[in-house]
């Protein structure tokens, strides 16, 4: 006589693993529906070099500190982060981006100051995902001046739409 035993027990074990990797997927920053942002590139330490006619390879002076923006009107936000300060041998440069209900937070930093001066770059962002609505969009650098107006602006994201928001700046190394 042969006696027949079934075993239930892969299935025990295999409801809560199906039921944690679910849980893992839906719970992935990059899920649609959920807005994200990332630097996606920067320049080298910029020159303002003017050529023979005056005329520099640049569209905003040194003097002042500029967001450029679009929105696509279906969740894609990219922006340019003009004249921002970083010191002349910064390593790598990273950025926290906090995105909230009507608030976009970008906080840039350099990986290290070993040169003993500082210029300027541009930086590219992506933010994707981004519902539609009204944002407060601020930027903050390692060498923003406390004494002088943020980076900060308000701006309605619904249709495409793009623009120019800057503020000026008079301490080193934007003059």
């Amino acid at each position: 006589m042969k006696l027949k035993i079934q075993s239930r027990m892969p299935w025990i074990f295999l409801i809560p693993v199906a039921g944690f990797l679910l849980w893992q997927l839906m719970s992935c920053s990059n899920n649609p529906g959920t807005a994200y942002g990332q630097l996606i590139r920067y320049t080298g330490c910029k020159s303002f070099l003017v050529n023979q006619e005056g005329v520099g390879a640049f569209t905003h002076s040194p003097g002042e500190e500029c967001l450029e923006y679009f929105y696509d009107g279906r969740g894609r936000l990219t922006m340019k982060h003009i004249n921002a300060a970083f010191n002349c041998c910064p390593g790598n440069i990273s950025a926290d981006i906090v995105i909230l209900p009507g608030e976009i937070r970008i906080k840039e930093k350099e990986a290290s100051a070993l040169c003993d001066c500082n210029c300027l770059f541009d930086l590219d962002y992506e933010l994707i995902n981004l519902r539609p609505g009204v944002y407060r969009i601020s930027v903050k650098g390692p060498y923003q001046p406390e004494d002088e107006p943020p980076l900060e602006f308000v701006v309605a994201l619904k249709d495409p739409v793009s623009g120019t928001f800057c503020v000026p700046r008079s301490k080193y190394p934007w003059h």
